[in-house]
């Protein structure tokens, strides 16, 4: 009885962290996209206006991390709902 009770624990444990994980990357995918988006049109601005150098690095580079970190939270949100927590919680993602 103990390891069914174990096991219920660890599960419920899992299942706690896989939905606080989809909590935070439910606000915080769409804050990296319009910091993504920002970083983008910021860059564009500086060189419509003709800068040169090292005053357009910062700005693209800033860009292409949001970016990366908004592609890895809409590819984490949808990997815990479709696959994690269906497999947690025996329940299908629907």
């Amino acid at each position: 009885m103990d390891g069914k009770r174990l096991r219920r624990d660890d599960q419920s444990s899992q299942e706690t962290r896989a939905r606080g994980t989809m909590r935070m990357w439910r606000w915080a995918r769409w804050a990296t996209l319009v910091l993504a988006v920002s970083w983008a049109v910021n860059w564009v601005v500086n060189l419509v206006q003709g800068e040169q150098g090292r005053d357009l690095w910062w700005p693209l580079v800033s860009a292409v991390i949001w970016a990366a970190l908004t592609v890895y939270g809409f590819s984490t949100y949808r990997r815990i709902r479709t696959t994690t927590l269906p497999g947690i919680t025996g329940r299908s993602s629907a």
